[in-house]
């Protein structure tokens, strides 16, 4: 039932939205990590940075509590913490999301949440709407982020592949396909 309704908001206009702030995003990461010098962490710098900060923007977080947010979420997941710890993160995690769907339900934003609530307003719950970005973040940012990083080990363990699409958007394409 929610899917029907949150299925539009992964159109491929709606994604073509995004990519200016990607862009932005993964232009200031590797400005960051240029900024690093040698050897830079191409995971710390890059690959962990990128999926959360997308993400957010996907579903609405404003951009001044992403840091927070994503904090929130890895600590609740990160399995060096106590049992309480990531219980207690979990929970502040959920609070946050509940308050955020509260202002969104109020003055619905550009975000995927925002436009299931202008759109189709209580027939989404406040908890469907929890647990859909609860799943959005579970299943995006750590997949995401291994990706960027086996993607560059695998071109790196391949220069002749860079070369092979270098200047050349398709085969460029065609690669990230690949790696995806």
């Amino acid at each position: 039932r929610l899917r029907q309704k949150l299925t539009p908001g992964f159109t491929l206009r709606k994604m073509q939205r995004l990519q200016p702030y990607i862009e932005q995003i993964v232009s200031e990461r590797l400005d960051a990590m240029e900024q690093a010098g040698s050897p830079a962490d191409l995971i710390e710098l890059v690959a962990n940075e990128v999926p959360g900060a997308v993400l957010c923007e996907l579903i609405g977080v404003p951009r001044d509590d992403r840091s927070m947010f994503m904090q929130l979420c890895h600590a609740h997941l990160d399995p060096a913490r106590s049992q309480k710890r990531r219980a207690a993160a979990g929970e502040a995690f959920s609070r946050y999301l509940l308050a955020m769907i509260a202002r969104e339900r109020k003055e619905p934003g550009e975000g995927l949440i925002g436009a299931v609530v202008a759109e189709y307003g209580d027939e989404a719950t406040d908890e469907e709407l929890r647990g859909f970005c609860v799943q959005v973040m579970l299943a995006g940012d750590d997949n995401i982020s291994g990706m960027i990083g086996l993607g560059v080990l695998a071109l790196l363990k391949h220069p002749d592949q860079i070369e092979a699409f270098r200047g050349d958007e398709q085969s460029a394409q065609r690669a990230v396909d690949e790696l995806i």
